[in-house]
């Protein structure tokens, strides 16, 4: 037996419009959620780099994970010395644990939100060639290819004025506290050659 309402109509055909109207507004809910999902990477992307622009650290600062940003710098440091290199023997010698050490403690030291102004008035010079002016905000991000490379991981790639035969700079950032953060930078560095084959053979 189906209930009637004071019209007349059928209670459970009066309750369709309401329902529907629930459903459009979750639709319209999830939609606009994910759309914030999608344009929050690149509204840190921008903050960080107005931050730059302006040299305000104490905002830079907050957008970065400082533990996993100073593993990042490490690895680096020790690659590119040839540290990381496995020994030929179980313990490994004396100049490359000293050495391996004394990175470890100069980055510890130097890479934190006291010395960021620092870190940055010696990085952002060494990016650009001589006499070259600094490419404006748009330029950059023009030229900067972006990906989600997983749902809580976006990366950016910068490729630098006058560094065009090294690999772009790279920014990865995680979603931490319900914010993105920095928590790894790879920096530039000369690109490898290119092994070309040739099918024509050679005169003998």
């Amino acid at each position: 037996m189906i209930a009637l309402t004071t019209s007349g109509r059928p209670a459970r055909l009066a309750s369709l419009p309401s329902r529907q109207t629930a459903r459009k507004v979750c639709v319209g809910a999830s939609a606009a959620a994910f759309g914030l999902y999608l344009a929050s990477p690149f509204v840190t992307l921008w903050t960080i780099g107005t931050s730059l622009q302006s040299h305000d650290m104490t905002s830079l600062g907050q957008v970065i994970n400082w533990g996993s940003l100073d593993a990042s710098i490490k690895h680096q440091a020790l690659s590119g010395l040839n540290l990381l290199q496995p020994a030929s023997d179980d313990l490994p010698e004396f100049g490359s644990s000293f050495a391996t050490t004394a990175v470890s403690n100069a980055v510890d030291i130097n890479v934190s939100q006291a010395n960021l102004g620092t870190l940055v008035d010696e990085a952002m010079p060494a990016a650009l060639p001589a006499k070259q002016a600094a490419p404006s905000l748009g330029t950059l991000v023009s030229k900067t290819s972006f990906r989600f490379a997983r749902l809580d991981q976006f990366e950016a790639s910068v490729p630098l004025p006058g560094h065009e035969r090294e690999t772009p700079l790279k920014i990865e950032m995680r979603i931490q506290g319900w914010r993105w953060k920095i928590t790894k930078v790879d920096f530039p560095v000369a690109r490898q050659p290119t092994m070309t084959a040739s099918a024509t053979p050679s005169n003998a």
